[in-house]
């Protein structure tokens, strides 16, 4: 790597950010061709994050053919984000301020969209109660 390091974790995040943006699953060479910075770590760097992904259960293989092999995110961007936010309120001590925390950061956009997705839990929540 030219003079420039990523930090901890940095180089899983960029190969799972190009994997996300492509539809099914690609080969390591079409991963590479993704880190348009000129900064594109090599063929064999990849495999190893590859393989760590894979170990951490973040990606799939699929095999192509014998000698092709390609990967797969094993969950979307979002149900990434969406898996951490409950981890990350599950282990709080105080839910409640966690997630008032959490709704000062919203924009309003974020607000009609978490009403949006609320709204089939409430009218459900209204017919059980009645």
């Amino acid at each position: 790597m030219s003079g420039r390091t990523r930090e901890r974790g940095q180089l899983e995040a960029e190969v799972m950010r190009i994997l996300w943006d492509h539809e099914g699953a690609i080969g390591a060479r079409v991963i590479q061709e993704g880190f348009g910075d000129g900064h594109v770590p090599a063929y064999t760097t990849l495999l190893t994050v590859l393989d760590r992904l894979q170990k951490k259960g973040e990606v799939v293989r699929v095999a192509a053919s014998p000698r092709k092999v390609r990967f797969r995110p094993t969950r979307s961007d979002g149900e990434r984000a969406g898996a951490a936010m409950l981890s990350a309120l599950e282990g709080s001590g105080d839910r409640e301020e966690a997630l008032l925390r959490f709704a000062d950061h919203l924009t309003a956009r974020d607000v009609e969209m978490l009403q949006r997705a609320l709204r089939p839990r409430q009218v459900l929540g209204r017919r059980q109660a009645g």
